[in-house]
């Protein structure tokens, strides 16, 4: 993120600096190891949710453009997806920065997840749905686009569950898993 044009002393520090700033704040009560496993944890968690949630639904926000009013948060889908950027999603980075289990799984990637799937999928279908209906040619282009870029996310690794399509060999080790566990947890 630029801070430059906030005027701040610090606007021309890195972010590789400052992470190493931090990572030197850490280091005055955790070890090394601790430290470095911290951050390989917290990246993980952010990548997922950037690939699995936050460009897929970039893209999906861009392809719906043409299908919406004008004006922002003039659309279901507009405040959708800002819950889920802003609200769910900075709850889990902000929980995994804080190392907050609640705050980064079940107020964070937990409701990322049940909204992108049961809020936003939802109300992409819908607009794909008016706009192949809709006499506007234009609609009915944006519809199709839409609909290609939804087909694409779902059909991806990370959404087949969704459709139902998830690799056997995947389905059978999340069985054996969940036997195992409710062996020893019975």
């Amino acid at each position: 993120m630029d801070l430059a044009h906030l005027g701040l002393p610090g606007r021309n520090v890195s972010w590789k600096t400052r992470r190493d700033n931090m990572k030197d704040v850490c280091h005055a009560c955790h070890g090394t190891q601790w430290v470095d496993n911290f951050y390989e944890q917290y990246d993980a968690l952010i990548e997922q949710y950037h690939d699995k949630f936050a460009r897929p639904g970039e893209e999906l926000m861009r392809a719906a453009q043409p299908l919406l009013k004008p004006a922002k948060f003039s659309n279901k889908l507009d405040f959708i997806w800002f819950e889920l950027w802003h609200h769910e999603g900075r709850r889990a980075r902000h929980g995994a920065a804080m190392m907050g289990p609640d705050y980064t799984h079940w107020h964070g990637m937990y409701e990322v997840a049940r909204n992108f799937y049961t809020h936003m999928i939802p109300e992409i279908e819908h607009l794909i749905d008016a706009g192949k209906r809709s006499q506007d040619p234009a609609d009915q282009k944006a519809a199709g686009v839409l609909e290609a870029k939804l087909h694409e996310v779902l059909n991806s690794p990370n959404h087949r569950w969704y459709l139902n399509k998830m690799d056997p060999v995947e389905v059978e080790r999340r069985g054996k898993a969940a036997e195992e566990f409710r062996k020893r947890y019975h």
